[in-house]
């Protein structure tokens, strides 16, 4: 039952955490876009995406790693294997990152050159990913400890510390440089709480070997190469859309992707408290109550977002001209495929933390392999058409991904599927004649638009009843726990 709390008070911190990371995002993304011209956005996205490719080739997944092999050894109360294990990942880290940002440092000018933008916009996000890998290893640290609350502020300051000074700065007058130093001067900052929060550990750390990194890779490599393909998948078309259609299309792609990626905040906390929760509980050799906890987290998964993303796909329009102005609208059909796509990624994120928690790496790597086939082949001839295509083309990696984990899982769909669909069944009449007919300004047809996702979602609650009393406590029981 500890551990059931662990997760519970763990799902409230880390959604609090995204709730105020996706705030600052939605003001960061609102000021950018109506600062920035949209070429400009699809500038730094692709800045964005250089730091990805950074991040996912040196970091080597080892971050994952950490978090399992201290939470499960901690399951098994041997802190100081835990502690051992986190040391030889964060020597990994290091050797392979220290040669990676040399090398990105030497070819600067060219990337530079190649986004015609300036070199310093290139040096200061190369330097803000380098950081980034050591937050992700002492947060990855604070995971295994179950240190939720810390690593809740330790997300929360970056996110804000990044985007605020890196608005700060655009406005003065930098524009992407200043949006580059912004990420950098926050990266540093964080990297500085994070030490002071883990102090002790850090220096306990030292005294620490013996750990095999053979036995870290095995686990981490698989993940690795899935993280390898999801860079790929996340990027891919607005890297081919940029040079097809041109930056200014990216930009409002680029836009709309990550809008829908908001939605994370309603299933992502729980998955990221899950995993070490689950991994401690299979340390401690119970693997059946592993899979009764999953059969809980998907009823309230299915509930939660299947509803939410169909009302924003009905109102897509509307809802992207209302917050970043009616030049984004032309990505609202793109918004609308990747909204309804939102539940499967709900369900693929619980299988991936099911799969890692009980040591099965390689069939991530398989759904990974799958879908970006899959993502690839229907990119190369749908981009033609523009951002329709390359957003059919993420939905069906998306779905073919999803596929190949609900397969290898040992949990399958929720049994409250079926009252979920009706759920978003009402909410989708409700929504599409009052996109599709009401003329009226926007900010009016927006404000009718949320009063009826709020009265017809509680109406079809209290009518269906999508959840059962046990789902209905574990979403409970962090207040409880506040209290």
């Amino acid at each position: 039952m500890n551990k059931i709390k662990d997760l519970a008070s763990g799902t409230f911190y880390l959604t609090l955490m995204q709730v105020l990371q996706y705030g600052v995002a939605f003001i960061f993304y609102v000021v950018v876009a109506r600062v920035l011209s949209p070429a400009e956005v699809g500038c730094f996205s692709l800045l964005l995406m250089i730091m990805a490719v950074f991040n996912t080739l040196s970091l080597l997944a080892l971050n994952n790693a950490v978090i399992k092999y201290v939470s499960e050894n901690l399951g098994r109360g041997d802190e100081e294997q835990a502690l051992a294990s986190a040391n030889k990942a964060l020597k990994l880290i290091l050797a392979s990152s220290l040669p990676a940002l040399a090398f990105g440092f030497s070819i600067s000018p060219l990337i530079a050159d190649h986004l015609k933008t300036g070199v310093f916009e290139v040096l200061s996000i190369l330097a803000s990913a380098f950081i980034l890998n050591l937050t992700s290893y002492y947060g990855a640290l604070m995971y295994g400890y179950s240190m939720f609350g810390k690593v809740s502020v330790q997300n929360v300051l970056y996110t804000i510390s990044t985007r605020f000074s890196g608005i700060f700065l655009a406005l003065l007058g930098l524009r992407v440089l200043g949006l580059s130093l912004g990420f950098l001067a926050g990266s540093f900052l964080t990297l500085l709480y994070s030490l002071a929060a883990l102090k002790g550990k850090i220096r306990h750390l030292r005294h620490l070997n013996g750990f095999p990194s053979e036995k870290l890779l095995k686990f981490s490599l698989p993940l690795y190469g899935t993280n390898l393909i999801g860079l790929l998948q996340s990027w891919l078309d607005i890297a081919v859309l940029s040079s097809v259609a041109g930056l200014s299309s990216a930009g409002t792609y680029y836009i709309a992707v990550s809008s829908v990626t908001v939605l994370s905040i309603l299933w992502q906390p729980l998955s990221s408290a899950l995993f070490p929760t689950l991994s401690w509980i299979n340390g401690s050799g119970g693997i059946n109550e592993v899979f009764e906890l999953n059969k809980k987290v998907l009823r309230i998964v299915t509930a939660v977002i299947l509803p939410l993303s169909v009302a924003l796909a009905s109102a897509s329009k509307t809802a992207l001209s209302a917050v970043y102005g009616s030049r984004y609208a032309e990505a609202s059909f793109s918004f609308t495929v990747l909204a309804l796509s939102a539940i499967l990624s709900a369900y693929a994120s619980v299988y991936n933390v099911e799969l890692q928690s009980t040591g099965r790496t390689k069939p991530i790597f398989k759904a990974g392999l799958a879908s970006t086939a899959v993502y690839m082949l229907l990119l190369s001839t749908a981009v033609l058409i523009g951002q329709i295509g390359a957003a059919l083309a993420r939905a069906a990696m998306i779905a073919v991904g999803f596929s190949v984990l609900y397969f290898e899982a040992g949990v399958k769909v929720p049994d409250n599927l079926k009252r979920c669909i009706l759920v978003a069944a009402f909410l989708a009449s409700a929504l599409i004649p009052i996109e599709l007919f009401l003329r009226a300004d926007l900010y009016f047809k927006a404000s009718i638009e949320v009063l009826a996702f709020a009265t017809v979602l509680s109406a079809a609650f209290k009518l269906l009843k999508p959840l059962g009393r046990d789902e209905m406590k574990l979403i409970k029981l962090p207040l409880s726990w506040i209290k």
